[in-house]
C-alpha cells in the first residue's frame, strides 16, 4: 500500500484549486472597478447638478440679461461651446453687489479641475492668487472631475440653456456627464 500523495497527484490538485480560485477573484475585481465606476458617476452627476444650480441661482440673483452676457461674452466672460465657463459654489465674494458665485472662462482647454477639500468635504477650484476667486479653503488635492459650463441662446434675453458638462478619467478613457436645464427671464 502506497502512503502520500505523489508528485503528479499534488500537481493536479493544486492546479484544480488554483483553477478554481480564479473565477471568484477575477470577479471581486471587476465588482470593486464597477463599484469605482458607479461611485464616479454619482460624484459627476451631482457635480453637474450643482453647476445647473449655480446657474439658476446666478439668473435668480441678477436676472436672466447676466446669463445673457455670458451668452455674449460682452463682460468679458464668454461660456459657449467651444468657450466654456468654470463655475464655482464656494462664496468667497462678499460685496452683496457683486455675483456670489465665481464665473470664469476656461483659459485652457479642458477647463480646470476641481479639487476636492478633504477638511471641508467639498469640491472646488485651486487658489491662484486672485482676490475675487472661489477656491478650497482647507487641505486639498486635485480630483478627476473636470466641470465646464455652456450657454445656448433659445430666444434672445427671455430663455437659454445651460449645459453643465462634468468629465472624469480613470481606467478606459475619459467619462462624461452632461445636464441641461433651460433658464427663463423671472417674473416676479
Amino acid at each position: 500500500m502506497k502512503k502520500g500523495f505523489s508528485l503528479i497527484e499534488t500537481l493536479v490538485a493544486t492546479a484544480i484549486i488554483v483553477m478554481a480560485s480564479v473565477g471568484p477573484l477575477a470577479l471581486a475585481g471587476q465588482s470593486l472597478a464597477q463599484a469605482n465606476y458607479i461611485k464616479d458617476q454619482i460624484v459627476a452627476t451631482f457635480l453637474a447638478q450643482e453647476g445647473l444650480e449655480i446657474m439658476r441661482n446666478y439668473r435668480d440673483t441678477l436676472g436672466i440679461a447676466e446669463i445673457a452676457l455670458l451668452y455674449t461674452g460682452i463682460n468679458g466672460t464668454h461660456c459657449v461651446t467651444g468657450d466654456p465657463c468654470s463655475v464655482s459654489g464656494i462664496d468667497m465674494i462678499t460685496t452683496p453687489a457683486t455675483n456670489n458665485y465665481f464665473v470664469a472662462n476656461c483659459d485652457n482647454d479642458p477647463c480646470l479641475a476641481l479639487n476636492y477639500d478633504s477638511e471641508n468635504s467639498l469640491y472646488c477650484y485651486p487658489s491662484t492668487g486672485g482676490t475675487a476667486e472661489a477656491y478650497c479653503s482647507g487641505t486639498n488635492a486635485p480630483s478627476i472631475f473636470t466641470r465646464s459650463i455652456t450657454v445656448e441662446q433659445i430666444v434672445a434675453d427671455k430663455e437659454y440653456k445651460i449645459h453643465s458638462i462634468v468629465t472624469w478619467r480613470r481606467g478606459y478613457g475619459p467619462r462624461t456627464i452632461e445636464l441641461t436645464e433651460n433658464l427663463f427671464e423671472r417674473t416676479w
